[in-house]
C-alpha cells in the first residue's frame, strides 16, 4: 500500500480482480468507493491513479454526502438489531467528553455478555457537544442518546464515566446508575501521594528539567549516546512525564534510574544539568517500588476484556501493599500514608456498592475471598433480591419476544373461558393467595442452596482463569446465578474505552482538517469502529 502513496512513478501496474459481473464498471466503482473510506481523499486519487490511469474518481462531494449517509444508516441498523436481538437485557456503559480547537464530543461505548458468554463492545455514539456542559446538559444528551438507540433506562446496569462534577452531576439527574472510572482514581491516589511530600516533589522537579534538556537537544542526545555506549547501557532516550498520560511520572523515574550512571558522567562532563543527591536516588528507586503496583492495577482495569469484579480485590491489595513497611519504604512514609489515606477515602463506599460486590462474588477468581466481614452476609441478601428482579426482566423479555412472533397463540389465550362453576370460582380464590408464599419461599431455598453450593467449590486461577469461559461451562448447572452473572459481570471497571475513541477522533480532526463538521466527524468516528459489523461489504 506504501508504495501507491509515494511520489516516484511506479513500473509495474497492479492487476485488478473481478467479482463476476455483467457490469465490470460497477464492480470497479464499488470496490473503489470500500478503499476510500480508509484513506483521504488525495491519497486516494493517487492510489486509483497508479492502479488504473483510464479510470475517474468520483467527486469527494458524493463520498462525503450521498454515500455516506448509506453506510452510516447500514451500520445502525445492524448495531440496533445487535443491541436488541443477541444482547440480552442487560447493557453497560463508558462515556466521556472531549474537547478540541472547533468542536466537543461526547462519547457512548456499549458493553455486554451475549448468549454464547462472549463480551462484546459497541461503539453507539460520538456525539457533537453544543453550549454549556452543564450537569443538566449532560444529563438531557445521555438521555436522548439512549432514547436514539431505543435503551430502557431499566437495561442499564451501570454507566462509567470520569469524576468530573458536571458529569457526575449529568447521571445523578438522569437517574442512571453510575460509578467512577477506577482507574482514573488511582492516578488521582497517585496524585496525592505525590504532592503531599516535599523531597518527592523536589525529586519529581529536577527529573523533568532533565527530560526537558534531553528532548529539546539533539545535540545533548547524541552526547548521552555516546556516554552510554562507553558504559555499556541500553541506548534509551530520556522520557519525560506528561499530566495527560497515565504512569508518565513512574515511567519518567525509571528510565532516568536505569541511566542514573550515564547521567552522572553527562552532568560531571558537559554540565547544563543537576542530576540527583545519593540519598534522592535512593528515594527514587523506593518510590518505583511503591508506584509499580499502583501501574500494574491501572494496567489490569484498562484491559478490554476485564470487569468490574476485579476493583475491590485490587484495592485490597493496594491496601496491603501500602500498610507493608520495609527498606524499599524508607524516604517514603509520607508518601505511602498519604497515599493509603486516599486510597481508603476515594473507595471507602465500595463494598456498599451492589454492582461491585455481586460482580466480585459471581467471578469464579474471587467470590467471597477478598470481603470484610459483614459484607458477605449482605451480598447473600442481594443475591436473591437480584434474583427476583432478574427473573421478571427475563420473563417479560421472553413474552415479548413470543408477544411479536405468535399474535394468534395470544389472542386464544386471551379467550380462554374463566371457571365454569361456583365451586372453580372457590378453588380458584383459595389455591391462588395461599400458593404464592409456598413458591416464594420454595425459590428462595433453591437460590441459596446453590449459591452456597457455588461458594463451597474452589476458586479458579486468578491470572489464567477465564470467568466467562467458567460460566459458559457451568451455566446449566448454576441456572440461577447464572443470569446474575451475566448481568453484573458486563460492566468494565474504567471508563478507557470511551477515552480509546478520542484517541481515533485526534487522528480525524488534525491541522489541515479544521473545516470538518462535527457531524461528518461522528459519522467518521461511528463507521471507523463498527464497520466490522457489515463484515466490510458495504
Amino acid at each position: 500500500m506504501e508504495k501507491f502513496l509515494t511520489a516516484g512513478p511506479i513500473k509495474r501496474k497492479p492487476t485488478l480482480q473481478y467479482e463476476p459481473s455483467s457490469t465490470p464498471t460497477q464492480k470497479k466503482t464499488r470496490r473503489y468507493d470500500e478503499v476510500y473510506i480508509g484513506l483521504g481523499f488525495t491519497s486516494m486519487l493517487r492510489l486509483v491513479a497508479a492502479m488504473e490511469p483510464t479510470y475517474k474518481l468520483k467527486s469527494e462531494k458524493h463520498y462525503r454526502t450521498d454515500m455516506l449517509e448509506d453506510i452510516v444508516g447500514k451500520v445502525e441498523r445492524k448495531v440496533k438489531a445487535l443491541i436488541s436481538e443477541e444482547a440480552g437485557p442487560f447493557l453497560s456503559f463508558t462515556t466521556d467528553c472531549w474537547s478540541g480547537d472547533t468542536e466537543a464530543l461526547m462519547s457512548l461505548t456499549c458493553h455486554f455478555i451475549d448468549h454464547n458468554w462472549d463480551r462484546k463492545q459497541v461503539l453507539l455514539n460520538a456525539k457533537t457537544m453544543l453550549g454549556s456542559h452543564t450537569g443538566e446538559y449532560i444529563g438531557d444528551m445521555f438521555i436522548s442518546l439512549l432514547e436514539h438507540w431505543d435503551i430502557s433506562h431499566d437495561r442499564v446496569v451501570l454507566v462509567l464515566r470520569d469524576s468530573g462534577a458536571n458529569m457526575v452531576k449529568g447521571l445523578r439527574l438522569a437517574e442512571i446508575p453510575d460509578l467512577s472510572c477506577s482507574a482514573h482514581t488511582i492516578q488521582l491516589v497517585v496524585n496525592d501521594g505525590i504532592n503531599s511530600q516535599r523531597v518527592v516533589l523536589d525529586i519529581n522537579a529536577k527529573l523533568k528539567n532533565i527530560a526537558k534538556h534531553f528532548n529539546h537537544s539533539v545535540l545533548a542526545k547524541q552526547k548521552l549516546k555516546k556516554i552510554q555506549q562507553e558504559l555499556g547501557l541500553p541506548e534509551h532516550s530520556i522520557l519525560q512525564s506528561e499530566p495527560t498520560r497515565w504512569n508518565s511520572t513512574l515511567h519518567m523515574m525509571q528510565r532516568m534510574v536505569e541511566q542514573k550512571r550515564a547521567l552522572n558522567n553527562y552532568a560531571r562532563e558537559y554540565g547544563k544539568i543537576a542530576t540527583l543527591s545519593p540519598d534522592q536516588w535512593d528515594i527514587a528507586s523506593n518510590l518505583i517500588d511503591t508506584l509499580e503496583p499502583m501501574e500494574e492495577v491501572t494496567l489490569e482495569v484498562s484491559k478490554s476484556e476485564a470487569s468490574i469484579s476485579c476493583v475491590i480485590p485490587s484495592i485490597a491489595v493496594l491496601k496491603m501493599i501500602l500498610q507493608t513497611e520495609g527498606p524499599n519504604t524508607i524516604g517514603i512514609k509520607t508518601l505511602r500514608e498519604s497515599m493509603l489515606q486516599s486510597l481508603q477515602r476515594r473507595f471507602q463506599k465500595m463494598e456498599d456498592t451492589q454492582c461491585l460486590v455481586l460482580a466480585t462474588l459471581l467471578d469464579p477468581r474471587y467470590k467471597g475471598h477478598v470481603f470484610s466481614e459483614g459484607t458477605l452476609d449482605k451480598a447473600k441478601r442481594w443475591i436473591k433480591e437480584e434474583h427476583a428482579v432478574v427473573s421478571e426482566q427475563l420473563k417479560m423479555a421472553t413474552s415479548a419476544e413470543e408477544g411479536l412472533h405468535s399474535k394468534q397463540r395470544r389472542v386464544e389465550v386471551e379467550e380462554v373461558p374463566g371457571p365454569s362453576s361456583v365451586i372453580d370460582q372457590m378453588y380458584a380464590n383459595i389455591l391462588g393467595p395461599h400458593g404464592s408464599p409456598t413458591q416464594e419461599s420454595d425459590e428462595d431455598h433453591l437460590i441459596s442452596d446453590q449459591l452456597q453450593h457455588y461458594l463451597q467449590e474452589p476458586v479458579i486461577n486468578r491470572q489464567t482463569g477465564k470467568p466467562l469461559e467458567w460460566w459458559k461451562q457451568n451455566a446449566s448447572r448454576l441456572h440461577l446465578l447464572a443470569p446474575l452473572a451475566r448481568k453484573f459481570l458486563c460492566p468494565p471497571p474504567s471508563s478507557v474505552p470511551s477515552e480509546r475513541v478520542f484517541s481515533e477522533i485526534g487522528n480525524i480532526y488534525d491541522k489541515k482538517r479544521s473545516n470538518l463538521k462535527g457531524e461528518h466527524a461522528e459519522q467518521l468516528c461511528f463507521l471507523h469502529d463498527n464497520l466490522r459489523f457489515l463484515n466490510w461489504q458495504y
